[in-house]
């Protein structure tokens, strides 16, 4: 019987040896992926950690980025800390545990005294010894993998100090982050600042600038710190000292006290912001009282990467690590409430003279406008009605200290703008909200044809100069609605102050509020344009600097 020899067709054979192939490629994409995954998961990146430091082509230098360096997952909340690292028992301590930063106060060896001798040792005043030198801290930690912190109270040890750092630098090259700390500005019941800011960066950026600049204020303990915080002046101050001397280039950290944190969130916030590579460090100061939710807050409002936490107490370092990923059910209502009216920068666009460095300083949590050259516009338009209205707050700072004129230094709200191309031709209504609390509604720019109106009220102001306002154009009549508030820093003054405090209300209502309350009422003329336009908000001169918040465009339901 004959036999047959079976061949298989040329398809099928191709079809055999790709499905062979395929099989094999997805075998070794699959052992790549758990070498990577391993390679991440034990040794710290695709790259193991214990060869970074070793490894110069890497360029890790003393200036890197503790989340990058650290294995937390981009969380700055876990990494950890060893403070005051200033004698060798905490010395020792610190190098066996597992913490990631150690932390040592410097000074000159006799502090203060006759026999004060240009040697940098680890203590902190009103100690004037130690039995640490600084060479000693560097050699006992250079092998440890752990990032530094040197925080200098006084100038006197700061430039020895940098150059013993330096030295140490070319002997055994930093591939670990470390910190240069000092309180260069005062802060919330502070004392004068002993660590002149100006000698402080220029020695930085001349003898040891790669490193990260950790900048701080001068604080103290009080008994009531229900209505202290870091001002708006405190980190405008801080603000215009980083863009002085140019060192947003580099990581930067501000650090704050914990205790005053509870007032201080928008401030702290924005200026974060505002500086490229910043982040905030919050320090508990052993003995301060501090509410948890406060703790939550700074949590909640400052993404993982950009709040560190050395906070040495154990209650505090356990509900960070529990609640860190959802503190927003750890806070308070006055939070809550500060939420329904945050600011939306991208809601807003910037107009005029795009050369005026600094003139607009947006935030989710303020507005800083600083040049009358500048203004911002809302991207959206409306048609005049009485279901939408404009409200806000805004807080004028007399940081130069100058006189201001009646009806000139304020703030300019414009409504239905036809043309508002040049700063100093913006057709529409303006509405004036003036330092010394003047109220104005008048024409600006506006066509012959259509006759003048104006009408002015005025307000009392306070002390903190700072004003609620609400605008509702419902067409045939303006209505411009100013409150004072006696303390805009406040977490609590979000909410209006009302006689019954019970009992918020989102809308301003002049038979409930405790707050001085103004309300104009102008008809306008019927030739005016009812098109859709922008609202813009522009300061009147350069006189002051205004902190915007609140600041929302709303459709009454």
């Amino acid at each position: 019987m004959p036999q047959y020899r079976s061949e298989q067709h040329p398809r099928i054979r191709f079809s055999n040896i790709y499905r062979g192939c395929k099989k094999y490629f997805i075998l070794h994409v699959l052992v790549a992926c758990v070498i990577i995954y391993l390679l991440v998961a034990l040794g710290g990146g695709l790259i193991p950690r214990f060869l970074i430091p070793r490894m110069p082509f890497l360029a890790i230098r003393s200036d890197i980025n503790a989340l990058m360096f650290f294995d937390v997952n981009n969380d700055a909340s876990r990494v950890t800390w060893a403070r005051a690292t200033n004698n060798r028992e905490a010395v020792e301590k610190a190098a066996k545990s597992n913490v990631h930063m150690i932390e040592g106060d410097v000074i000159l060896q006799g502090q203060g005294t006759t026999h004060q001798k240009l040697i940098p040792v680890m203590a902190q005043p009103p100690q004037s010894e130690s039995d640490l030198l600084l060479v000693d801290w560097l050699d006992r930690i250079k092998l440890l993998n752990k990032g530094i912190k040197l925080d200098f109270s006084v100038i006197d040890s700061l430039e020895i100090s940098l150059q013993r750092l330096q030295e140490f630098d070319i002997s055994f090259p930093i591939h670990f982050p470390v910190w240069i700390h000092a309180d260069v500005l005062q802060g919330p019941h502070g004392g004068k600042v002993k660590v002149d800011p100006s000698r402080f960066f220029q020695t930085l950026k001349r003898v040891f600038p790669r490193c990260t600049v950790s900048l701080g204020w001068t604080t103290a303990p009080h008994t009531d710190l229900s209505q202290s915080g870091y001002t708006w002046d405190m980190v405008l101050d801080m603000y215009e000292l980083v863009r002085k001397w140019r060192i947003e280039d580099q990581p930067v950290v501000f650090q704050a006290r914990l205790s005053l944190i509870r007032n201080s969130v928008p401030q702290l916030k924005w200026l974060c912001d505002n500086i490229a590579h910043s982040a905030l460090n919050v320090l508990h100061v052993e003995g301060d009282e501090v509410q948890s939710e406060d703790l939550m807050y700074i949590a909640y409002r400052f993404p993982p990467d950009e709040a560190f936490f050395d906070l040495n107490h154990e209650k505090y370092e356990t509900m960070l690590t529990q609640y860190r990923h959802f503190s927003r059910q750890k806070t308070g209502f006055y939070v809550g409430k500060r939420d329904e009216v945050i600011f939306k920068p991208k809601a807003w666009v910037k107009m005029g003279l795009y050369t005026e460095e600094d003139s607009v300083l947006p935030s989710t949590e303020a507005l800083v406008l600083t040049s009358p050259y500048v203004y911002v516009v809302t991207k959206s338009r409306y048609k005049p009605t009485s279901q939408i209205y404009i409200q806000g707050r805004v807080q004028f700072l007399n940081r130069k200290k100058n006189l201001s004129e009646s009806f000139a230094t304020g703030l300019n709200i414009y409504l239905r703008s036809v043309a508002y191309a040049e700063f100093d031709h913006i057709i529409g209504i303006k509405c004036f909200l003036g330092v010394d609390g003047d109220i104005e509604v008048k024409g600006s720019n506006l066509p012959r044809e259509i006759p003048d109106f104006r009408k002015t009220a005025r307000i009392t102001p306070t002390t903190s100069h700072c004003f609620r306002f609400h605008i509702t154009d419902t067409g045939d009549q303006l209505i411009f609605k100013v409150s004072t508030v006696s303390n805009c820093q406040k977490l609590e003054s979000v909410v209006p102050e009302l006689n019954d405090t019970d009992s918020p209300k989102k809308e301003l209502d002049s038979s409930s509020l405790k707050e001085n309350y103004q309300t104009l009422t102008i008809d306008l003329p019927h030739r005016l344009t009812h098109e859709q336009s922008p609202f813009i908000l522009r300061m009147e001169d350069g006189m002051r600097q205004a902190v915007i918040d609140e600041l929302s465009v709303k459709h009454m339901m």
